[in-house]
């Protein structure tokens, strides 16, 4: 069981700024990928949400605190490049890596159904959040929002729970990450 919740050493520090640079770029990627779509115009990120939580909880599980909340802060804040709701994202990014560490500080993260419930948490504590900065920086209708945010919710949960326990078994099979 893996009960680390906090990690200084040089080497989760380092490699953490690595790993947040690359989600930087796919971050902004993903985001201006969204913006082309319909979905993405009315602040519903599909793809980026997905990429958002993956990376999110894969430096939480590589690397620990504050590593995770560092990288979710520095993508939080460069989002300003393609959304207007970067605001809401501060909150929204802290909270999702904080729940992916207490997540990972009570389960091996060995089975499925640990990854499942980081993601759980991850997506719907940080989508509920971007759902609050719909109504108050888009003006959107309650309704509408709460919409927005489960279809949101119910394609990054899964899609982000596959990515992140396929890429986190296979960094950690290849000895990379200890």
């Amino acid at each position: 069981m893996n009960k680390k919740f906090f990690r200084t050493d040089t080497k989760a520090l380092v490699g953490s700024i690595i790993l947040g640079i690359v989600f930087l770029i796919a971050s902004q990627a993903s985001g201006f990928i969204d913006n082309l779509l319909p979905t993405g115009k009315a602040g519903m990120y599909l793809i980026n949400g997905t990429v958002w939580a993956s990376f999110t909880a894969l430096i939480v599980l590589l690397y620990k605190q504050p590593a995770g909340l560092i990288a979710a802060e520095v993508e939080a804040f460069t989002s300003v490049f393609y959304s207007p709701l970067w605001v809401a994202f501060i909150f929204a990014n802290a909270v999702g890596s904080l729940a992916v560490s207490f997540v990972a500080a009570r389960y091996s993260m060995e089975k499925w159904s640990h990854h499942i419930l980081a993601m759980f948490f991850c997506n719907v504590l940080g989508n509920a959040i971007a759902g609050v900065g719909l109504v108050t920086i888009f003006q959107l209708p309650v309704s509408v929002a709460i919409v927005e945010t489960l279809i949101t919710i119910a394609v990054a949960w899964p899609l982000s729970t596959i990515v992140t326990k396929l890429v986190y078994d296979s960094i950690k099979n290849s000895g990379l990450a200890r």
